[in-house]
């Protein structure tokens, strides 16, 4: 088979190498290594540029995983590779992953997406497989870890956490939305699969995921903790996830709630303890609801690393 697999990397050049060892040694070998370079500063270029066996993009500047896997994507699609893995470099796959995933698209028919079990300190991270339980409020729920007993499920969503994709049907929904920078990226995705079919996570095909295990959602902490620089991509790209795929009026519900969320933050100026918190939150929240009312997307000039 003839088969790709796009890596995006910054700054982690331990890792990437511990991935793409993962990757080096799979049962059913990679024909292209692809890996995206975004403008790491602690040695990955010269590391990967004594790497003749890849193909390297190095980025002129951090253009966030949205960029990264943009542009890995774009390459992968000038040649017909039957199918394409998508990974960050603290994704360690395990030397069958590929083999476990390929054999359950053999064995059936109509799979375009597939994706494989992550485990993060020895646990499931049920956090990388979701679906949506709620569309008007655009409410997601991580899929139970009783599911993953089973040979295989479907979820509306999967992280690029080792998302494997059939290569014709890539190229024919197009490229990830290079404009979100953070987050969501991979939600948006996942759901213009969903139109041909969804995402089936096959448990077998296990992914070593080396991060801390996510205990909150990238937007579900709540307004009352302080809202990170991230936050702000996970609320504008929300929002705009759901505008194109749940429609204007979940679109016009998730921006009253993030009014809502700024009225909140606005009360907790009026106390001392909170108040600096409440004047970050606000300070965010105010350029979420502007840039979703103006369709605005791309890496904003203050939250970025």
């Amino acid at each position: 088979m003839n088969n790709a697999v796009v890596i995006v990397t910054y700054n982690r050049v331990e890792l990437l190498k511990e991935c793409l060892a993962c990757v080096c040694g799979q049962t059913i070998p990679f024909s292209r290594v692809i890996v995206v370079d975004n403008h790491s500063t602690d040695g990955t270029a010269e590391f990967l540029a004594a790497r003749e066996d890849l193909d390297v993009i190095r980025e002129p500047e951090n253009l966030g995983g949205a960029g990264g896997f943009y542009d890995g994507l774009q390459r992968a699609s000038q040649v017909e590779y039957d199918w394409v893995l998508i990974i960050d470099d603290d994704a360690m796959i395990a030397p069958d992953y590929m083999e476990k995933l390929l054999d359950y698209a053999n064995a059936h028919t109509g799979i375009y997406g597939l994706a494989g079990k992550v485990v993060t300190e020895g646990h499931i991270d049920l956090s990388h497989r979701r679906r949506i339980i709620n569309r008007l409020l655009y409410v997601e729920s991580n899929v139970a870890s009783e599911e993953y007993q089973k040979e295989s499920f479907s979820c509306d969503a999967a992280t690029f956490c080792g998302l494997l994709l059939q290569g014709q049907k890539m190229r024919e929904i197009g490229l990830p939305q290079k404009g979100y920078f953070l987050w969501y990226d991979d939600i948006e995705y996942c759901l213009r699969l969903q139109e041909c079919g969804g995402v089936t996570v096959v448990p077998a095909a296990v992914l070593h995921h080396k991060t801390v295990l996510s205990k909150e959602g990238m937007v579900t902490k709540g307004v009352l903790h302080r809202i990170g620089w991230r936050q702000y991509y996970g609320y504008r790209n929300r929002y705009d996830t759901a505008k194109r795929h749940l429609g204007s009026l979940s679109a016009w519900v998730i921006l009253w709630q993030y009014r809502v969320f700024w009225l909140l933050s606005f009360f907790m100026t009026w106390k001392k303890e909170t108040r600096e918190q409440g004047r970050s939150n606000q300070k965010i929240l105010h350029d979420v609801i502007k840039d979703c009312k103006a369709g605005k997307l791309g890496k904003h000039p203050e939250y970025h690393y």
